[in-house]
């Protein structure tokens, strides 16, 4: 029996619209590895930096972190084994049964992304650990 973590994000919103600022896409990666050592390893990274004063925030992301702060988390990355899988869905070609809500579609991206990426990353007894990515809290009126 393995123990596996699997960290998630997404990107792309759920408007199905055609407008301007809506994405065509919505992408849901996922990063799997062994136990819990990238974790681990991440978490003391993020409180060394923040003793530095590097400015971290309650998370890594590395569209808002400063090149200093990528750099250290892509070099301790490149010291684990981890699997990358990624599910692209074209939102102008998903099925009028996954538009009826944002929840409903959310569900299919991960339903269909973990039918292709689960069987090759656990077997039967094996433990899987999934820590998603927080979605925004903008909503609209309903």
């Amino acid at each position: 029996m393995a123990r596996i973590s699997l960290f998630a994000d997404e990107s792309g919103n759920f408007d199905f619209s055609r407008k301007r600022d809506a994405s065509r896409y919505f992408i849901l990666t996922t990063i799997a590895c062994p136990g819990y050592g990238v974790g681990d390893a991440l978490l003391a990274l993020r409180r060394d930096m923040a003793w530095e004063g590097l400015g971290v925030d309650l998370e890594f992301h590395a569209t808002t972190d400063k090149l200093e702060v990528r750099a250290r988390v892509f070099a301790l990355l490149q010291q684990h084994p981890f699997r990358v899988g990624t599910t692209i869905l074209e939102k102008a070609k998903s099925q009028p049964k996954t538009r009826t809500s944002d929840e409903v579609f959310y569900q299919y991206a991960w339903y269909y992304h973990l039918k292709h990426v689960a069987p090759r990353i656990v077997r039967p007894n094996d433990e899987l650990f999934v820590v998603g990515a927080s979605l925004g809290t903008k909503r609209s009126a309903r």
